[in-house]
């Protein structure tokens, strides 16, 4: 076990361990790999990896970002970035990986390239969480600025060979992806403010879209079945979608704007 102290910024009496970066590094098994790079003050990461050829890779900036990655099997691998690239000064973001199981691969970004000024620049007060279980997973979420920030996203993915697909721009979106079975494909894409979105699959094979633009709209989507399909456009402002399919081959389509 490797534990790592980095002090972001060295002061008298109680404001040094304010200001310390801490980093928690297990390694077990063979050929595993783990990269921690914390650049400012008091940020937090923990990679616990058991198994063998696994990846993980923690990058933080600025400050006050909590980062937790935990994988057990062989061959996955797990990114975390937080105010790494495009940062204004913001953090105190929370990003979580679990993979169980072989080559599954998960991705959070929590970073802004779209900052202009000190009231919408960089992520901030956001939350992501991953959970794979199974083999061949992929699982992204991409979480982008907006004045008040405030993103919540959540897959958890069951089975073998999923993909989970997150994007949140502005302020206060709110996504959660849950799949079981095998060879089903989610993607949310939320842009603006205050929007929802729930995905539900169970089976195999099927296929859920959904995008919401502008102000405070609502998805949900279930599928239980296989080979189904569901697709969301929701453009304006307070819309609200509802899609519920069971059995199989079934097609959905939903377009509202105003």
């Amino acid at each position: 076990k490797k534990v790592i102290f980095c002090a972001g910024a060295l002061m008298f009496g109680a404001m040094t361990f304010a200001q310390q970066n801490v980093s928690d590094v297990d390694q077990n098994g063979n050929s595993n790999k783990s990269s921690v790079n914390q650049v400012g003050t008091m940020h937090r990461a923990s990679v616990d990896t058991d198994g063998d050829r696994n990846n993980a890779s923690v990058d933080q900036g600025t400050l006050d970002n909590k980062a937790w990655i935990k994988q057990v099997g062989n061959d996955n691998r797990a990114t975390i970035g937080q105010n790494d690239e495009h940062s204004s000064l913001t953090g105190n973001n929370w990003a979580k990986q679990t993979q169980i199981g072989n080559s599954n691969r998960a991705s959070i970004d929590q970073d802004s390239p779209f900052g202009s000024g000190a009231n919408d620049a960089g992520t901030t007060n956001s939350r992501a969480e991953q959970v794979q279980r199974g083999n061949s997973n992929i699982a992204t979420i991409v979480q982008q600025n907006g004045k008040q920030n405030g993103h919540r996203s959540s897959q958890t993915q069951i089975g073998n060979s999923n993909n989970a697909n997150d994007l949140q721009k502005g302020s206060n979106q709110k996504s959660t992806t849950l799949q079981r079975g095998d060879r089903n494909s989610s993607s949310v894409t939320q842009n603006s403010w205050g929007h929802f979105s729930d995905v539900l699959q169970r089976g195999n094979d099927n296929r859920s879209t959904v995008y919401q633009n502008g102000g405070e709209h609502v998805s949900r989507v279930s599928s239980v079945g296989n080979n189904n399909r569901s697709n969301v456009m929701q453009n304006g402002s307070a819309h609200n979608s509802m899609v519920n399919q069971v059995g199989n081959s079934n097609i959905s389509t939903v377009s509202q704007m105003n």
